[in-house]
C-alpha cells in the first residue's frame, strides 16, 4: 500500500511539474531597426496557456554595460499558443547603442501563463536578451 501511494505521489508530482513547465510566456527579439530618430525593437511573443496582459520592466544597456533606459514594455494580450508580434520604438536612440536587453521583472500579468516562467531569446546578432 505504501509503495502504491509513493508511486502515485511521484506520478502526480511529475504531472504538476510538466504542467508548470508548459505554462511559459516566450519573448523573442526578432529584429532591430533604426526608424528615424528612434530605435525600433520588434519581438515575437507567445504564451502556452494565454495571457490577458503582460507588462515587463525592461532595461536597455549599451556596449559598455551602462544602463541607457529603464522602461515598461506592454505586450498586451497573448492568446493561448498563438504567436503575436509587438514593436517598441525607443525615441531619440540609435540601435547601434543597444547591446543588451534585460527583462528585469514582470510589472503586471494576468492570465493562465502568469504562474509559469518567462523564456527570452534573441535572433539579432550583437544584441543579448536576458530574463
Amino acid at each position: 500500500m505504501k509503495l502504491k501511494l509513493g508511486v502515485l505521489a511521484v506520478m502526480l508530482y511529475g504531472q504538476v511539474a510538466a504542467a508548470q513547465e508548459a505554462d511559459v510566456a516566450k519573448l523573442e527579439l526578432n529584429t532591430v531597426a533604426q526608424a528615424g530618430d528612434a530605435c525600433r525593437l520588434v519581438f515575437t511573443a507567445s504564451a502556452d496557456a494565454g495571457l490577458d496582459q503582460l507588462i515587463v520592466e525592461t532595461v536597455l544597456f549599451d556596449g559598455a554595460g551602462q544602463v541607457k533606459l529603464l522602461t515598461l514594455f506592454d505586450f498586451g494580450a497573448l492568446p493561448a499558443s498563438k504567436l503575436r508580434v509587438r514593436q517598441f520604438d525607443i525615441p531619440q536612440s540609435q540601435c547601434s547603442d543597444v547591446a543588451r536587453i534585460l527583462f528585469n521583472g514582470v510589472d503586471q500579468c494576468s492570465g493562465a501563463s502568469c504562474a509559469g516562467a518567462l523564456a527570452v531569446t534573441s535572433r539579432v546578432d550583437g544584441v543579448e536578451v536576458l530574463g
